[in-house]
């Protein structure tokens, strides 16, 4: 789990808050077990939209004194594919806001903002560290009536194998914010190091407090970068080379649930149900547990009577080579 500082107090009096940027995910597509895999780990497969996003730590422990973020997001759902949900379900995701102008991105897991729409795989029973089957394999993205993977790649082919290519829609990770307190971010060492560099007094402090509380949106988006995805100018002058694979177009939705609502036919009804997250309640998180190596055994096979004789010979050359090799260093 890697902690991002997002704002300091520079970006908050200048009321940037919503152009602000984060490297985040790597570019890994998503495993390619198979959507019916997918569906048979499933307790229920939904297809809704991003209504409500909150933000809460787990509770506090030796390794995490403060807690982790988590985000619980709700869900609208729209059809319900295999299992039971109500008309909104809550999930917990590891990762998110910490509160003062921080968050905490985990590399297998998605981020949300309102107004997106998505295919949910959940796996049943009390929520685990990501309510959702292989946390970010479990999502897959609808955008423009075209499936995507968790992270906006296009997902051309899921009969057999889960297919992605084509172009990324890296755009659409983003993570939906709130504004942190006025006091949380003053605290941070940018923060600080910037009202002593500006000799910014108390009543320069109130000021600020009172356009930041006035002016700044209650709710900022962040763009989640690929890292290493950048756009270098190509200087060589050269042609630019031809695309080696050219890939279908994604699959629409329609083909995509059809697939679902197939498998789960072929599959039954799920063995368990799915318990909503409630983001009142306090949740722990398993501290990492050590396990020990243990050692192996290896027998090697007898070697037989022909191999020792080969094995002979082979040694008396490199021991005659080695002898009539010998170099004089003047």
């Amino acid at each position: 789990m890697k902690p991002q500082l997002l704002l300091g107090l520079t970006t908050a009096c200048s009321l940037l808050l919503s152009s602000q940027t984060l490297m985040a995910h790597g570019a890994a597509d998503a495993d390619a077990g198979g959507l019916r895999e997918l569906v048979a780990q499933s307790a229920a497969v939904a297809y809704g939209k991003v209504v409500d996003i909150q933000y809460r730590n787990s509770e506090p422990t030796r390794e995490e004194p403060k807690g982790v973020p988590h985000t619980f997001v709700t869900y609208e759902i729209g059809k319900v594919f295999r299992g039971y949900l109500p008309e909104k379900v809550v999930l917990r995701i590891p990762g998110g806001a910490d509160g003062s102008g921080g968050a905490y991105t985990e590399t297998t897991a998605p981020t949300f903002a309102r107004g997106e729409t998505d295919v949910l795989f959940i796996p049943g029973g009390e929520p685990a560290d990501c309510q959702l089957v292989n946390c970010v394999e479990g999502r897959f993205r609808v955008l423009d009536d075209r499936i995507y993977s968790g992270f906006g790649v296009p997902l051309i082919a899921a009969e057999k194998a889960l297919e992605f290519g084509g172009k990324p829609r890296f755009e659409v990770n983003t993570m939906e914010m709130p504004r942190p307190a006025f006091d949380m971010v003053i605290k941070q060492p940018d923060a600080a190091r910037w009202i002593e560099a500006n000799k910014i007094d108390s009543k320069g402090l109130e000021e600020l407090r009172k356009k930041y509380e006035t002016e700044a949106p209650s709710l900022y988006h962040i763009n989640m970068n690929v890292e290493g995805y950048t756009k270098a100018d190509d200087y060589t002058g050269e042609a630019p080379a031809e695309v080696i694979n050219k890939y279908r177009e994604p699959l629409i939705t329609d083909e995509f649930f059809a697939l679902i609502e197939h498998f789960n036919a072929e599959l039954g009804q799920p063995q368990s149900r799915v318990v909503l997250a409630n983001p009142k309640l306090p949740f722990t998180v398993k501290p990492p547990v050590a396990v020990a190596i243990k050692e192996l055994a290896i027998t090697e096979p007898k070697p037989s009577a022909e191999e020792l004789k080969y094995r002979g010979q082979t040694d008396g050359s490199l021991d005659r080579t080695t002898a009539t090799s010998s170099l004089t260093v003047k």
